[in-house]
């Protein structure tokens, strides 16, 4: 059974049709179910439909990599978490990336979001452009994000963008808030 964040134990009792999160490939649907022979070992694969293709994932016991598909719920605690004022990512663009790759090998929508969020206000945070690196990682996540909203919510492309642009915009002003209170509170302290 699915774990808290729905990681899936064992592969074998995916069927046809389910839902899934690959780590690398995002939201996907289990199309068809084949055996397909590898050097001399013939080995069951699920054939798994993405927004930009179709992969080959092998049947085993614990696929770590691959997750059930949020709840309704979990997609709401996200958007929530989304809303909030977002973390600091380090300075360094070397160490920004390092501690994104980190995060990123966590398969957890929570997790996602929240780098999603934090990516997402480096440049109105900082007047400054995202690095290449910075805007591949934030589009992959936004376009996973997306995809499991549309899949979890029942709604189309449209609307999941529209409902995670006002959670950003609500982030981004909830930062502004806060970097204004802080420079009010350094305004007084100097004044004492």
């Amino acid at each position: 059974m699915p774990n808290e964040e729905n990681q899936i134990e064992d592969a074998e009792r995916l069927a046809e049709g389910d839902w899934i999160v690959h780590k690398q490939h995002g939201v996907g649907q289990i199309i068809a179910i084949e055996e397909k022979k590898i050097g001399a070992e013939k080995r069951k694969y699920f054939r798994v439909k993405v927004s930009d293709g179709v992969y080959w994932l092998p049947v085993k016991k614990d696929p770590g990599y691959i997750r059930a598909v949020s709840t309704r719920y979990r997609i709401r605690m996200v958007l929530k978490s989304i809303r909030e004022a977002p973390q600091d990512l380090p300075n360094n663009y070397k160490e920004r990336n390092q501690y994104v790759t980190d995060k990123l090998t966590e398969a957890g929508i929570q997790v996602k979001g929240e780098l999603l969020r934090d990516l997402h206000a480096r440049g109105p945070s900082e007047d400054v452009n995202l690095t290449v690196i910075d805007g591949r990682q934030l589009d992959k996540l936004r376009e996973q994000f997306l995809r499991e909203m549309m899949v979890v919510l029942e709604i189309d492309m449209d609307r999941a963008e529209e409902m995670l642009s006002r959670a950003l915009r609500k982030s981004v002003e909830r930062m502004k808030e806060k970097k204004q209170e802080e420079l009010d509170n350094l305004t007084v302290d100097a004044l004492l």
